[in-house]
């Protein structure tokens, strides 16, 4: 399932770009240790398109998780990927290593005095394995120089995203997000990358609250008193977790949904400013612009500044 929805993912990367009249910017492989088939843990053959090269260039590398039980067997630590693995993190690829792949990362020694993220079920064997790293149990994904670790199969799609709007812009990778649909638009989740690299878990509520809340009046002590923080002390830890202020990330969330709406819905500016939790338009509207450079008109039509 891994496998197939990052090499799913990149195919609807390709699909936009040919729509948009663009060149394709990714091409994707399979990769095996030997090269010949793999069996998955449900018993499903996957046919590689090559054996791993030690001397081939990869922009971005995506470690499949394994089950848990191989992961407890310890039989991964002998593994021919953990020297291939660091020489491409040495020559600058940048890794996704999903869930429970991380034992992967970790023992290249590539990570330590870091925080990563990986599944929940995990995170005491594999810090007890590997006492110089700090793993946490994120629903979506961590990024530190270029090592993304996602905690569920939803992180993954995080971080391709922002893998994706780091080469090809915000508003494109918007939009693979609009096409990754398989439910409402108002349930895809704000790309805020780099916010979430901490291990506050009572911020982390807050945040996810916040995500899940954008559109209602918000204020910092309606939200100390729901989290039991006193308003000072909620200011300061959240700031110290994300890196800003509580109004700085309410505006982000707010934006990045309108950006979603302004893709997936035929809705005039106004009724979105609404339904992100502005009732002044034209606030909205100075918001989305000291943002993205560009009206949210203009966003919506592809006028981007220059360089985006």
């Amino acid at each position: 399932m891994s496998v197939c929805s990052a090499k799913d993912f990149f195919r609807i990367v390709y699909l936009l770009e040919r729509h948009l009249g663009m060149e394709p910017t990714f091409t994707t492989e399979i990769l095996s240790l030997t090269g010949s088939s793999a069996i998955s843990a449900s018993g499903i053959d996957i046919a590689p398109d090559k054996k791993l090269d030690t001397e081939a260039d990869y922009d971005l590398v995506v470690i499949p998780p394994m089950e848990g039980p191989a992961l407890l067997s310890g039989q991964w630590k002998t593994s021919n990927l953990i020297p291939w693995l660091n020489k491409r993190i040495e020559k600058g690829s940048s890794v996704l290593a999903m869930t429970t792949a991380v034992c992967f990362l970790a023992a290249t020694g590539r990570v330590n005095d870091r925080l990563i993220a990986t599944h929940w079920a995990y995170v005491r064997h594999l810090e007890e394995l590997f006492p110089h790293v700090s793993f946490g149990a994120h629903g979506s994904y961590l990024c530190h120089d270029r090592i993304y670790t996602s905690g569920s199969l939803d992180g993954c799609f995080d971080a391709l995203l922002e893998y994706v709007a780091a080469a090809k812009g915000d508003r494109f990778s918007q939009l693979c997000a609009a096409h990754l649909l398989v439910s409402d638009p108002y349930k895809l989740k704000p790309i805020l990358p780099g916010h979430r690299n901490h291990r506050d878990e009572a911020i982390i509520q807050v945040q996810d609250w916040i995500e899940g809340n954008y559109s209602l009046p918000i204020t910092i002590q309606a939200l100390a008193q729901s989290f039991n923080f006193s308003d000072r002390n909620l200011k300061r830890r959240f700031q110290a977790a994300t890196g800003i202020s509580i109004n700085q990330y309410i505006q982000k969330a707010r934006v990045d949904k309108a950006k979603k709406l302004l893709i997936s819905r035929e809705m005039d500016v106004k009724a979105i400013a609404y339904e992100v939790g502005y009732e002044n338009v034209s606030f909205f509207i100075r918001l989305f612009k000291r943002s993205t450079g560009v009206t949210p008109t203009k966003w919506r039509n592809g006028e981007l500044p220059p360089g985006d």
